[in-house]
Parts: C-alpha cells; structure tokens; sequence
C-alpha cells in the first residue's frame, strides 16, 4: 500500500503545480539585415505549431551579475495576457528598429565579439500548445563594409567565430 500512496501524493503534486511549470522552449532565429541583426520565431517552430503571437521581445548579454537587457520591445496588443500581434509574413525585428505601434526602450550599442541572447514572450495558435519563450543566443563579427554579421550560436557553441565549411 505505501506504493500506492506515494503514487497518488505524486500525480497530486502535479496536478496542482502551476501551467506554466509545463512550458516549453521553442526556438528564435537571427539573421543579418542591413548589418544589424533581426529576430524572429525559427520558420520550423512555425511550420509545425502555427504563427506565434507576440508580447514581448528582450535581446540581453551577460554581466558580471547575470543577464543584462540591452534592448526590449513591447509588442502592441489589446491585453498582454492575451497578446495577437504577429510579425509580418517572413518579417523581423531589426535591433533598434521596433516593429510601428510597438514601445521599445532605447538599443544599447552592439559590441561585436560579444554573446548576445534573444527571447521573444509569445503563444502558439493553439491553446493546448504549451510553449511561451523562444530564445536563441547569438554573437556578431564586424562586417567588412561595415555593421556586423550576425552568428547563431547552435549545439552548446558560446565563441563567436564563424562556422568553418567542409573541404
């Protein structure tokens, strides 16, 4: 008996936590816009779960006392728990250049070399779906005609060099 009643404490405990203990990580994309980077939700977390609905995107970098934001936009929705903005077919968000109607707080100046991470708050179409941040971390080299060229950091990666191609 003692089996059973560890059983039941046990689907107890998770039924009562709270949803967003069940969330899950999707994933962000960067590319390289007119030498800045631009982010959106990664075209396969799209593809297989449907537009994501927008709240909220934070670019930060780490500091000596955890991550620091260095730029964040607010995206225009009628209630932020309930949020409808979507990005534009196949559109970013350029760094410092925050979508029209969206509030944004003033962009940081990028520093190439440096580790970046970006986290858009956002839903899936349906509700059953249970991701809420996608996130992705990123660095930039210094462009030859100036401005940067965006690297998206992948598999543990946190140095910012390019990706060596195969002879």
């Amino acid at each position: 008996m003692p089996y059973r009643h560890t059983l039941l404490f046990l689907l107890a405990a998770l039924t009562s936590m709270d949803a967003s203990a069940w969330s899950r990580m999707g994933t962000a994309a960067i590319m390289t816009e007119a030498g800045l980077p631009c982010f959106k939700i990664a075209s396969e977390e799209e593809r297989s779960r449907g537009p994501v609905s927008l709240k909220m995107l934070t670019i930060s970098t780490a500091g000596p006392n955890g991550w620091n934001n260095v730029w964040t936009v607010m995206f225009p929705n009628a209630s932020f728990g309930d949020p409808s903005y979507r990005l534009p077919n196949k559109g970013c968000v350029r760094y410092g250049k925050a979508p029209e109607g969206a509030e944004s707080s003033d962009a940081a100046p990028l520093v190439a070399g440096k580790v970046y991470g970006v986290s858009f708050l956002g839903r899936p179409t349906s509700a059953s779906d249970p991701t809420s941040r996608y996130s992705a971390d990123f660095c930039l080299l210094a462009a030859p005609a100036g401005g940067f060229q965006v690297i998206q950091l992948t598999n543990g990666k946190n140095t910012c060099a390019p990706e060596e191609k195969p002879r």
